[in-house]
């Protein structure tokens, strides 16, 4: 080992606490990024895998002549076609009435497209009419099992079919009815898989979806170019895979958190870059004498560049590579976690080796970018001066006069508050830590906070209805009887059903909501954040519908269905956190909507009933089919966001030991620079206490001066992270409550208290001799 290189490894040991958290931050800086970053690929493996297996569809069309359709596809250039019957009939599961869906498989043979992974019983069998595979995530909500009974109305009758097989599907590898409705009750959704001809039959009709499968790594334009031939052909709506419920459900979750797995790393990287930059910096300043005689013995300028960029690549690559072997591990981690918690049929875990090169890259980089301003300060050291071991004081200013004329403060107190000003440098890098350090945790609390405050808002201001009760239209009363019932405050008719938004070229699959023209279980909330009603002679949408379709306020579109097309006018867009809907009254709807067979109803309960003895009063009244408890999509919620509430709390959770890491090395390399300083006032007889309070004073008064711009790029930064979660299907806006700023505040300040502990012990362990004779050599 060299000279040079010696001494930057003693110079490193010396500071070893400093150099270990300046190490610590690029550590989880790296670690962060190649656990979510090889997280995020691991999952879009596992999702690609099952889709490959089986078969999903690449795209669906629905209505039509199937024949025709599927004719048009495979001539455009479809590698597989299939057609099928799909409905939404009412269900009664384990004595739980809902709206499932049932989906036409051949017995006897597999589909060539969106094929079913049987997990446990036999698949369906020709001989076996009154068979049906049951979707997992039904068998586990309902807890059901192959042998066990269901019942599907259908065809004006109650029909008892028997599970012949539990099975997973690419289709719902996360339930969602369609994509208004990917966060829905679990007990109000579950979907059965029956033999074609039986559904055909409930259906009174032939197949109404045709499946097409494209060629691997098809491009966008034959995928283009199919989906126009099966519109051309007569489908009435074509669904790509990109828009496909389940898979748009879970491809927004995940792409939300690969935006986040970039930013957040880029922050700690950000924040080790300043801290390394302090670090070497302050030593450059207290190392200008021995630079200065290296210069004058015939040391090379680069010779003192490549020394200083040792210090930093080091420390760099000793964080980078902890971070590589702990990035590594919790990558595994986080993709068992995230498939286990969302029942992902097939994991893979795999290793990237260009991640671990980046990693270890992202270390040297910020290693030698924190130490490139220190290096080259060095190389412009004037020898004659330095080796007089005096710099260029700076002559008092306006605050220093001010400071000084403050007779009622003590000496110490005024000797700190006219530092924090005298020392620029110093107090700019205090202020830098804190903004870093502000910036982390309010990005992380102001997400968590926003999102609670957009389902408070979704669940209790706009989706007033407590529950939502689908009734045979048959049979007459249903209402009176559910006004009648103990804890029902108020009942309302309402209408759903799926339709297609056109305008031009441009077309949406969304769901249009109606109800009476003065509801008031349904909040309408304008962009603007006010509250309007349902307009007379329109439709309200979310405002994703004007991205879309490429609309606005006053124009007509077309809503489309199986059953004719109908032209309205937009009358407003509604700013909504979930979903992107169509909202009109009653009376409009009854224009769009086919007749139903159906009733529904949004109920309203009194305080203080009993829910689940309200599910069970309700679902036992006569003609009842169907029953929705919306406060149950709650908990559906917490399980698709489950991924990002744990990166939530694990953000700040690693921002406070961001902003002590930070702020602690800027405390302790104060202590360093002002040794001769702290050194003559300890031989002068001030008292520790007195010492330490001027320091502690100072560095608290820099921190606190950097405290108001961390909160406003804070603020700032929270709302960018946010937007990566928005979209058709999600709508956030920032909220902060009011005690986040307030604790983000106070927890860094109590932060940089808790680092003045380690530098009051630096001071009260100083050498006060070798710094005399250093001073005087």
């Amino acid at each position: 080992m060299d000279a040079t290189t010696h001494k930057a490894v003693r110079d490193l040991r010396r500071q070893a606490p400093q150099v270990l958290a300046v190490a610590v931050t690029i550590m989880l800086g790296v670690a962060l990024y190649i656990a979510t970053a090889g997280a995020f690929r691991n999952l879009g493996g596992s999702y690609a895998y099952t889709y490959d297996r089986l078969h999903f569809a690449d795209l669906v069309a629905t209505g039509g002549d199937t024949g025709a359709v599927a004719a048009a596809a495979r001539s455009a250039g479809a590698a597989a076609v299939t057609a099928r019957t799909q409905i939404d009939p009412p269900l009664l599961v384990a004595g739980t009435k809902l709206i499932g869906r049932v989906v036409g498989l051949p017995a006897g043979s597999r589909p060539a497209v969106d094929d079913v992974d049987v997990r446990s019983g036999d698949y369906l069998s020709p001989s076996a009419a009154d068979a049906v595979l049951l979707e997992r995530h039904a068998a586990e909500t309902f807890g059901l099992g192959v042998g066990d009974h269901l019942q599907v109305f259908a065809a004006g009758a109650w029909h008892t079919v028997t599970v012949r097989g539990v099975v997973e599907s690419a289709e719902y590898l996360w339930p969602a009815r369609s994509r208004q409705e990917v966060i829905s009750d679990p007990y109000a959704f579950a979907v059965l898989f029956a033999p074609q001809t039986t559904v055909a039959r409930w259906a009174g009709s032939g197949p109404n979806q045709t499946l097409a499968e494209l060629p691997a790594a098809a491009s966008a334009q034959r995928s283009d170019a199919v989906a126009q031939a099966m519109r051309d052909a007569g489908a009435v709506d074509v669904t790509p895979r990109a828009d496909q419920p389940s898979n748009a459900a879970l491809r927004e979750d995940l792409n939300g958190f690969n935006e986040l797995s970039v930013a957040f790393p880029l922050l700690f990287l950000s924040a080790a870059a300043v801290a390394a930059y302090v670090l070497l910096a302050r030593r450059v300043l207290a190392e200008r004498p021995i630079i200065g005689a290296l210069m004058a013995s015939g040391a090379r300028r680069g010779r003192l560049v490549r020394h200083y960029l040792l210090q930093g690549l080091l420390i760099g690559l000793i964080g980078a590579a902890a971070g590589v072997v702990l990035g590594v591990l919790a990558t595994s981690v986080v993709t068992r976690g995230y498939t286990a918690a969302l029942g992902i049929p097939d994991t893979i875990v795999a290793r990237h080796l260009d991640l671990t090169l980046t990693g270890l890259a992202f270390g040297a980089v910020v290693g030698l970018l924190g130490a490139a301003a220190p290096a080259l300060t060095a190389a412009r050291t004037v020898p004659a001066e330095a080796m007089r071991n005096a710099t260029q004081s700076r002559p008092p200013g306006a605050w220093s006069r001010l400071v000084a004329r403050l007779h009622r403060l003590p000496v110490s107190g005024r000797m700190a508050l006219r530092d924090v000003f005298r020392s620029r440098r110093r107090t700019a890098a205090t202020m830098l830590g804190t903004v870093l350090a502000l910036i982390l945790v309010l990005a992380s609390a102001g997400m968590l906070t926003s999102m609670t405050n957009a389902l408070h808002l979704q669940f209790s201001r706009i989706q007033r209805a407590d529950a939502t009760v689908t009734a045979d239209a048959q049979v007459s009363g249903t209402d009176r009887r559910l006004r009648t019932l103990s804890g029902v405050a108020a009942i309302e008719p309402a209408r759903a059903g799926q339709v297609s938004a056109v305008k031009g070229n441009d077309s949406y699959p969304t769901t249009l909501n109606s109800f009476v023209p003065d509801t008031t279980m349904h909040g309408f909330r304008s962009v603007n954040g006010g509250w309007i009603s349902l307009p007379s002679d329109g439709v309200l949408a979310g405002a994703s519908l004007a991205d879309m379709l490429h609309v606005s306020v006053g124009d007509t579109i077309t809503l489309a269905t199986a059953h004719g097309d109908t032209p309205v006018r937009l009358a407003g867009l509604l700013d909504e956190p979930m979903g992107t809907a169509i909202y009109a009254d009653n009376d409009l709807a009854a224009r769009v909507l086919p007749d139903p067979t159906t009733a529904t109803y949004l109920v309203r309960f009194a305080d203080g009933a009993d829910r689940d003895a309200m599910r069970r009063q309700i679902t036992q009244l006569p003609g009842v089919l169907a029953y929705v408890d919306s406060h149950a999509l709650t908990r559906s919620l917490d399980q698709y966001l489950g991924l990002f509430w744990a990166f939530i709390v694990v953000m700040i959770a690693l921002g406070a030991i961001l902003a002590l890491a930070v702020i602690y090395v800027t405390m302790a390399v104060n202590v360093v620079e002002r040794t001769n300083e702290l050194a003559t006032l300890r031989t002068a007889g001030v008292p520790l206490r007195r010492v330490a309070g001027t320091l502690a004073t100072e560095n608290l008064v820099a921190t606190a001066l950097g405290v108001p711009l961390g909160l406003v790029l804070g603020v700032i930064a929270a709302r960018g992270f946010l937007a990566s979660f928005s979209s058709d299907l999600f709508r956030f806006e920032l909220h902060l409550d009011w005690w986040v700023l307030p604790a983000a505040a106070v927890g860094v300040l109590l932060a940089a208290a808790l680092s003045q502990w380690p530098a009051a012990r630096a001071v009260r362990r100083m050498d006060i001799a070798r710094v005399v004779r250093e001073r005087a050599a």
